[in-house]
């Protein structure tokens, strides 16, 4: 297996463009000044949140290996697999939040730093536009080198992607150099190896594995179609599983939600590229005014920020569920231990 370190996944080509784009617009400032410095304050705008928003988390792997060799004791840990719902760079990121609602639950004083905090360590190993075929062959083996006392799967957006749209197929396999183009039948196969490793390799590790959100706030559009069946796919695969593993409902809770709402989301999409585009700069560059929530209820989203990511709403959502099941696999045991 590959050491899975972090990459520019999904963006690499479009900062290549952007760095010459950058340089054309400085010779087109000697032709026409303004044209010139308005494209050139446009491409840097760009630049600097494509360069945010494929960074690797704060609290990645490797930057967890770095910080553990300077600590002396050791604190349960959970580590997050999974794509760019789990990278956290492109929308609201969970990870960070887990620490600070388990302190409030179990009635501990709040973490008092912003990454790998008390009672629990956090390691964020998600990567934008990964599959489970990129988590299975790139970056489970490194991932576990942290040695978890709990692992949270949440995969397989991407690869159901790839089912909805045979365009965005193409490039997600190009992407991320695919052997094949995932099926429902590929997906079941590499999430079962993926739990399975995790068995063999530490047993005694709890294994939480999410179903997937919705994709668009449309419950009845073909996309949730497909994130059903492959939910069914995840809940078959929980069944069988060997060892400590727990079904986390995610998409039952987000669709109570969603059920709800006084007026159905016009959304028929499963993700819009040029929607994401426009929101991730707004985010970067004028936080003060444009947090995720008020990006997603400019679109008539309650919980998805463009269709496929996390608004804040849908992340304490998310933690909430997270936190549940930590509880049930008697993270307070394991705090008191490692204490």
């Amino acid at each position: 297996m590959a050491s899975g370190l972090h990459d520019r996944r999904g963006f690499d080509s479009l900062l290549r463009i952007n760095l010459v784009l950058l340089a054309l617009s400085l010779l087109m400032i000697f032709v026409n000044w303004k044209l010139g410095l308005a494209s050139f304050i446009f491409l840097c705008i760009t630049f600097i949140s494509s360069e945010a928003a494929s960074a690797p988390p704060a609290n990645s792997p490797d930057q967890f290996e770095a910080w553990l060799r300077r600590k002396g004791a050791r604190k349960p840990v959970l580590l997050c697999l999974g794509d760019s719902l789990t990278h956290g760079t492109v929308s609201s990121s969970f990870t960070p939040d887990i620490p600070y609602k388990l302190s409030s639950t179990l009635g501990l004083s709040p973490p008092t730093q912003n990454f790998f905090m008390d009672p629990l360590w956090v390691v964020n190993a998600g990567q934008n536009c990964i599959t489970t075929h990129g988590v299975l062959h790139e970056r489970l083996h490194r991932a576990l080198g942290c040695f978890p006392d709990f692992v949270l799967i949440m995969i397989g957006t991407n690869d159901m992607q790839c089912l909805v749209n045979g365009t965005l197929a193409k490039a997600i396999v190009k992407i991320n150099k695919l052997p094949e183009v995932p099926t429902m039948e590929v997906y079941e196969r590499n999430l079962t190896k993926i739990i399975d490793y995790i068995h063999n390799h530490t047993p005694q590790t709890h294994i939480g594995v999410c179903t997937l959100p919705p994709m668009g706030e449309n419950l009845d559009a073909n996309p949730n179609r497909i994130i059903r069946q492959a939910n069914e796919v995840i809940e078959r695969v929980v069944k069988k599983a060997p060892g400590k593993v727990t079904l986390i409902p995610v998409y039952s809770r987000f669709e109570s939600i969603l059920e709800k709402k006084s007026k159905k989301s016009g959304s028929k999409f499963e993700y819009h590229y040029i929607l994401s585009s426009i929101q991730v700069p707004l985010f970067y560059m004028i936080p003060a005014l444009f947090d995720w929530n008020r990006l997603a209820s400019l679109c008539g989203n309650t919980l998805l920020v463009d269709g496929l990511h996390l608004c804040e709403r849908g992340r304490d959502e998310l933690v909430n569920l997270i936190v549940e099941w930590l509880l049930s696999a008697n993270v307070a045991k394991a705090i008191a231990v490692k204490s």
